[in-house]
């Protein structure tokens, strides 16, 4: 089996044990100047964070924690929206899961989230088209 063929391996096996698919939406508190309109009003760009800070489990290499810095740009999302965070000028996007891994791009479950299951992902092509939510 190719290292290829193991991540691929991996990610099949991440996604069936969390009930995840292509279709399955996850969910990002944003503020507005991080988006980029597109030519739909309902749907923006939104860059992937070159210089991430979360702690993830690194489920492709032996499963240690380390820092998403060392896994490449992307950005971490939640599995579930929280109307919370709405606060102070924020909105609330949704990208489909498909769509990360139609550019080449992992997940990775992030280390110490208490409330709620969140995932980083890479981003290779730098950013990824978001559903705004009402």
């Amino acid at each position: 089996m190719t290292h290829s063929d193991r991540i691929q391996a991996t990610l099949e096996r991440l996604l069936a044990d969390h009930g995840l698919t292509a279709g399955s939406r996850l969910y990002r508190s944003t503020m507005p100047e991080h988006l980029t309109p597109t030519d739909d009003p309902e749907v923006q760009t939104l860059s992937a964070n070159p210089d991430p800070s979360e702690a993830v489990i690194d489920v492709y290499e032996g499963g240690h924690v380390t820092t998403a810095t060392q896994l490449g740009p992307g950005l971490a999302f939640a599995e579930a929206e929280d109307h919370q965070w709405r606060a102070a000028g924020r909105i609330v996007v949704a990208v489909r899961l498909g769509d990360v891994l139609a550019q080449g791009g992992l997940i990775y479950p992030v280390e110490s989230v208490i409330t709620e299951t969140v995932w980083y992902c890479t981003l290779p092509a730098g950013s990824i088209r978001a559903s705004v939510l009402p």
